[in-house]
Formats: C-alpha cells, structure tokens, sequence
C-alpha cells in the first residue's frame, strides 16, 4: 500500500501542474474553459482525496512521515473544500480562482514528495 501512496503522489503532483498552468493560460487568452478542461480539474481534485486516503491507510504513528508531510494533506483537502464554494456566475473568475489554487497544490505536492521521502 506504501508503494501505492508514493507512486499516486506523482499523479497528484503531474495532473496539478498540468491542470492549473492549463486554466492559466486559458484565462490569459481569455479563452473559456470547456468540458475537458472542468474534467480534468475533476480528476486531479479527485487524485487529491485518494492520495489523502491512501495516506490514512498507510499512516502508522509508530514510524510516520513528518508532520509537515501529513500538514500538506490536510491543506490540499482544504484548499480544495475552500475553493470549491467560490463557482459562481462570473466563469472567467472562477477559472482562475480554480486555476490558481490547483497549481499551487501541484507546487506544494512537489514539496509533500520530498518530505514524505518518496523523491
């Protein structure tokens, strides 16, 4: 299951990148985010949560990762259940509201890569 978590989390990691310098960009060109663009913010939101839950499956107080490797769990979950209330009527602001918090969750998972030991 360890090897799971830590091979998931260059998913979560990759798909964040990707997704939120995608909706960056979009918004840049001014461009609306259509259906594969809010399908993939899908999945690399839903990537997050199993990532998370892979993480309590493997989580032994006994030997566990860093406290600041379980931090940037916790934090993608909030990000995401903060962000998510902001959709509204404006789709440019929403894009980049989206768009600005995926990247910064692929940035920081970079950083839960290396703390959990996996890089």
């Amino acid at each position: 299951m360890n090897a799971i978590h830590e091979a998931w989390a260059y998913v979560v990691c990759a798909s964040n990148l990707i997704v939120g310098i995608w909706g960056i960009v979009l918004f840049r060109r001014k461009r609306p985010a259509r259906r594969p663009f809010w399908f993939s913010l899908g999945f690399a939101w839903i990537a997050i949560w199993i990532q998370g839950l892979l993480g309590l499956a493997v989580f032994d107080r006994t030997n566990a990762a860093p406290f600041k490797h379980q931090f940037y769990g916790y934090l993608f979950a909030i990000i995401t259940l903060a962000v998510f209330p902001l959709k509204g009527d404006e789709p440019r602001r929403t894009l980049i509201v989206f768009s600005v918090a995926t990247l910064f969750i692929g940035i920081v998972a970079v950083r839960a890569i290396i703390s959990g030991g996996a890089a």
